[in-house]
């Protein structure tokens, strides 16, 4: 059967003018590949004999930055009117005759980059620290897109990796939106990947999503995917405190209760359930109970636990700009940000402005307060359902079933919080409001009783019975 989707390969090729990047199509399966590229070695070896006293404490990922430069340097020339950001000052190199106030001012440019990249890993690690984001030694998958965000992530987990013995790897989703733009987006995060010499990951869609909504929905879902066929304990995005203004106003237009309100949380346990489908990666309607790993082992889905972590919500875009100036880091924005057809894009383009112009200029510090306000509220609540859910619900051979008299007994919120959360853990779909009212509605009927039953989003099927209601779903397992 035909996939929505398709992974790719790319790779990491030692030679700058050369097009590194080689696909080949295979359904439902994602790979792995390790690069040690020649180049980036002896390139290594040179800068740390010229700079080894200046640059002690972030010698490691700075010789890294400068190889990653240099290696793009004319592919980013000739790329530049594909949405590349190009710097004139890329590939600057010592001329002789140079000028000794020239000689000072790049060694004041170095010394700021210093003082920048200090400052900056110094408060993700202690982000990291005090919120128990994540621990030592762990297997970490990081979300990078190739713009400044996930970019400036990469370069600060990198700084960090060896002080917290973490293993690092890089994932690449490619939405298809601009075909040509986004292979050389691709690339461009392959050849970062291979500087650091991380494991990288890549997927495609063979046809470009044709939704927001939809695209986060198959990003994911391979993000998910990898993470446990890779045994990847974390999965790291660069959402950003702007990005949480931006998806707090999104969510509210949309009627979302707290649970959509609080935007995005610093640390969240992705479902154990994978739902997939085979004929639409945009719209999942099966769980997988297990996958097969690199080494054919096989992967228990449920009882995998997978953390979704933003160390960045306490740094704003402003900030990350700044860094990325300051190293001349290259990038490669994703064209699609400045899309206007795209949500989110006119609430950071058009709306975000008009609110500083026009009621208050710091609505930006405003809003991000409020969200962490209603998180730390729904964190509460999350927790008293969790509770009454032990009391309430029982599983058997075939689902779940859940006390109607335990639920019947609570107040509103209570009741729509314990169907959500009760039908999401056994589904891995996100219930909509308008589902939760049709299970309420059918509750509080006694017309609807002991031969009522309802189907739910990811082929859940809710019996209703007198004293308790009992939730079962279609059992699909094949080898990906």
């Amino acid at each position: 059967m035909a996939m929505a989707f398709a992974t790719m390969l790319s790779l990491s090729s030692v030679s700058p003018v050369s097009k590194p990047f080689i696909s080949s199509s295979c359904c439902g399966a994602h790979s792995k590949l390790r690069v040690f590229p020649e180049a980036c070695l002896r390139f290594s070896n040179q800068e740390e004999t010229q700079q080894q006293q200046e640059e002690e404490e972030v010698q490691g990922l700075k010789k890294h930055s400068i190889w990653s430069r240099n290696l793009l340097s004319s592919t980013i020339t000739r790329a530049g009117k594909n949405g590349l950001r190009v710097r004139d000052s890329l590939t600057r190199g010592s001329s002789s005759g140079g000028s000794s106030r020239s000689r000072k001012c790049c060694l004041e440019e170095g010394s700021r980059s210093k003082v920048m990249r200090r400052r900056l890993a110094r408060k993700l690690n202690r982000t990291v620290r005090e919120r128990h984001l994540l621990q030592p030694g762990q297997r970490i998958l990081l979300a990078v897109s190739g713009g400044q965000d996930s970019v400036s992530l990469l370069h600060l987990m990198a700084t960090l990796g060896a002080e917290w013995n973490w293993s690092l790897g890089v994932v690449h989703c490619d939405h298809q939106w601009s075909p040509a733009a986004s292979r050389a987006q691709a690339s461009h995060v392959s050849q970062l990947a291979a500087s650091l010499k991380m494991d990288y990951y890549q997927a495609v869609t063979t046809s470009p999503v044709p939704a927001e909504e939809l695209a986060r929905t198959w990003r994911y879902g391979v993000l998910q995917r990898i993470a446990l066929r890779h045994k990847y304990s974390a999965i790291v995005t660069a959402h950003t405190a702007s990005d949480r203004v931006e998806t707090l106003l999104y969510n509210l237009f949309r009627g979302s209760g707290l649970h959509g309100l609080q935007s995005l949380t610093w640390k969240r346990f992705i479902s154990g359930s994978l739902a997939l489908s085979f004929h639409s990666a945009f719209n999942p309607d099966r769980l997988v109970h297990f996958l097969l790993g690199p080494d054919k082992g096989r992967v228990e889905v449920q009882k995998t636990e997978t953390a979704l972590v933003r160390p960045f919500l306490g740094f704003t875009r402003t900030e990350l700009r700044e860094f990325c100036d300051i190293l001349e880091l290259p990038l490669w924005p994703d064209p699609s940000n400045h899309s206007l057809k795209i949500d989110r894009n006119r609430i950071r383009h058009q709306l975000l402005p008009y609110l500083r112009q026009n009621f208050q200029g710091s609505v930006d510090k405003s809003l991000a307060r409020c969200a962490e306000i209603v998180h730390a509220e729904q964190a509460y609540l999350d927790s008293l359902c969790e509770s009454i859910l032990k009391k309430a619900e029982a599983c058997d051979e075939s689902g779940k079933t859940l006390d109607l008299g335990i639920l019947q007994s609570l107040p509103l919120a209570l009741q729509r919080r314990v169907i959500k959360r009760f039908v999401e853990s056994l589904t891995g779909r996100s219930l909509g409001f308008d589902h939760i009212e049709r299970v309420r509605a059918a509750v509080c009927s006694e017309e609807n009783r002991d031969n009522g039953c309802l189907e739910l989003p990811g082929g859940a099927s809710l019996s209703l019975f007198r004293t308790h209601l009992h939730l079962s779903i279609r059992r699909f397992s094949r080898k990906n």
